[in-house]
């Protein structure tokens, strides 16, 4: 028992201590070895070390005449690189909670080599403020997969923004029922795709808007022959890049939930009248903001500046001209 357990030190002492460019001395094993209670000769380290490479353990043993014999464990699941990815998609994840996403960096960086543990930072800024609010997104997925795997239907509540950046239940608290066919990730928002039984067809939910769901014991609709998830997903979401401005939108009340959407939960909202509120925030002026902008003909304009006002307005005349001319 003592020999396992020592052996078991050993391994995770080379883990967190050694990689590729840092090593080990037998001299500092033997002291880590003794701090924790554990005897070992020059000779039980160079055996155990062994004992850790037939087991299947990548570790590289350094000897040279004169010097100490040095040990490195370089047997990482992930690389450098590949650890820098997934640290930076964490980090710039609207899914993500912050508080999860500090967490998860603290895991993946934790699966590198301590030369360059450190160094593994987000190296993609995203604002904080429109990272998700909702912390029980991970339970909301587990009982979305677990309806799937069981076949089974899914309840819950569903929630919209008010005026006040408040959740409320969406429909006086309306509990829905779909049978769950899929989860759909499109521009960083998680979906949730399933059949309605009261709308009569295949419809999607925001995952991060929903309650955590109870999963029924009434079987799924199946999935209709024509329904196809990647068709569908095509279908779900859209945005921009170019010079900043500072703007001002005027909206009407019932574009909070797609202005939160877009800007997150630390806008100011300034209410013009009963129908409408203003925002300023700092967007990227190009023809991909205007786009979006464009969907909401009618209930959302530009106040100012005067400059961006005017460029939209031309943007809007060249989309006339065009289709007459196509007429």
């Amino acid at each position: 028992m003592a020999t396992k357990s020592r052996l078991l030190f050993l391994l995770k002492l080379l883990q967190r201590n050694s990689d590729e460019d840092l090593s080990l001395t037998t001299a500092q094993i033997r002291k880590a070895l003794s701090d924790e209670g554990y005897s070992a000769s020059v000779k039980t380290i160079r055996d155990d070390i062994e004992t850790l490479k037939e087991a299947g353990f990548d570790i590289i043993v350094n000897e040279s005449a004169g010097l100490s014999t040095t040990y490195s464990y370089v047997d990482r699941t992930f690389e450098v690189p590949e650890l820098q990815i997934l640290i930076d998609a964490v980090s710039s994840s609207q899914l993500i909670t912050k508080e999860r996403s500090r967490k998860l960096i603290r895991k993946l960086a934790g699966m590198a080599g301590p030369s360059v543990r450190d160094e593994l930072q987000p190296r993609v800024l995203v604002s904080e403020s429109i990272k998700a609010q909702n912390t029980q997104i991970l339970y909301i997925l587990q009982k979305i997969r677990e309806g799937i795997r069981l076949n089974c239907k899914i309840s819950f509540k569903y929630y919209n923004y008010n005026m006040n950046k408040e959740r409320i239940p969406r429909h006086n608290g309306e509990i829905y029922v779909i049978s769950p066919y899929a989860t759909i990730w499109k521009d960083d928002r998680y979906y949730l795709v399933g059949y309605s039984d009261k709308r009569d067809k295949v419809v999607s939910f925001r995952i991060d808007r929903m309650e955590t769901p109870s999963v029924t014991k009434q079987k799924s609709v199946p999935v209709p022959s024509e329904f196809s998830v990647t068709n569908y997903t095509d279908k779900i979401t859209k945005m921009f890049d170019g010079p900043e401005e500072e703007i001002t939108l005027r909206c009407r009340n019932v574009l909070i939930d797609q202005v939160i959407d877009k800007f997150g939960t630390g806008i100011n909202i300034h209410p013009v009248d009963e129908e409408s509120f203003e925002i300023t925030e700092t967007v990227a002026i190009s023809g991909t903001f205007f786009g979006w902008l464009f969907q909401y003909v009618g209930e959302m304009m530009i106040v100012s500046p005067p400059n961006v006002r005017n460029e939209y307005m031309r943007m809007a005349q060249t989309v006339m001209q065009e289709t007459q001319a196509v007429e």
